[in-house]
């Protein structure tokens, strides 16, 4: 056998390995976006069902007749206006206090020098092993004393607390990569450490802080556990909690599993609506990680 051609096998053998490998790894990633999606279209399908195809297709994931009006009846299930003006102000307060207090944090952390700071970050940070079940009795427990159950400021402030040790640890892995000869050259103009921040800073994390709002927001609009713990009255109720009230029902009272699986897309649709609006900021700041 010549060099040519055992340069023309070991190039076909690294082709062929090429091939298997790529083909393989998609493989993988389809199997994954399946089984990722698996949960939304079995939801989907079940709330287009009527109830003859709930009783009669066991094992069908598809519905006979797609029942558009299975929308209408689960919007007619709960007060929907109501729990969806409870959710947003709850998910956007949340939301919005998260993010100024992070940045200000990680501001803090990343662009003002005392003695222990790395110290008072690891301690800030442990934090965040602490599991959420824990951190619920005392969190009520303070609630009570100060009169904020079955408030608005007793739905917000806990989750606020909960989200800002991951929410600076975020924003200041992007502040780490701004150049501090910005802040120098605007020190030298005058400014000061605000006009720092909010001129210079803020400015070029956009896609952290969209990343940040999110994930928060989503966290707190699905936020189940301490809605149940904090509402009392129904006024007061998110589309979490409706939900919840239409899943615990009585036998006798629970609707139908189509106009359950109809309430719940309900309430998945402002969620999706918000990452596909700020889909190119998120896919920004996760490319903006892997370069760093």
């Amino acid at each position: 056998m010549t060099k040519i051609e055992k340069g023309e096998e070991i190039m076909t053998r690294k082709l062929r390995n090429k091939i298997l490998g790529d083909s393989l790894i998609w493989v993988i990633i389809a199997a994954f976006v399946v089984i990722m999606l698996f949960p939304f279209v079995y939801i989907l399908s079940t709330a287009l069902k009527s109830d003859t195809d709930l009783a009669t297709s066991v094992g069908r994931i598809l519905p006979k007749a797609a029942q558009w009006e299975n929308f209408t009846k689960a919007w007619q299930l709960l007060d929907f206006p109501k729990c969806f003006f409870n959710s947003f102000i709850v998910a956007i307060a949340v939301t919005a206090l998260t993010i100024f207090l992070c940045s200000l944090a990680a501001y803090v952390f990343t662009r003002l020098e005392f003695k222990g700071r790395n110290i008072v970050f690891i301690l800030y940070l442990s934090t965040m092993m602490i599991p959420i079940t824990v951190r619920l009795i005392p969190s009520y427990n303070l609630c009570r004393n100060l009169n904020m159950l079955d408030t608005y400021m007793g739905m917000i402030l806990p989750q606020v607390a909960w989200s800002i040790p991951f929410g600076t640890f975020l924003m200041r892995q992007f502040y780490m990569g701004i150049p501090k000869q910005l802040d120098e050259a605007a020190k030298i103009d005058g400014a000061n450490h605000f006009q720092i921040f909010w001129k210079i800073l803020l400015p070029n994390t956009k896609s952290s802080m969209t990343t940040l709002g999110i994930y928060t927001f989503i966290s707190a609009w699905n936020n189940l556990i301490w809605m149940l713990l904090s509402v009392r009255s129904e006024g007061k109720w998110t589309v979490t909690l409706g939900i919840s009230s239409i899943c615990g029902a009585s036998v006798i009272k629970q609707p139908t599993w189509n106009l359950i699986m109809g309430v719940i897309v309900i309430g998945m649709i402002p969620v999706l609506i918000l990452f596909f609006a700020f889909q190119k900021y998120f896919m920004q700041s996760v490319a903006a990680t892997g370069i760093k």
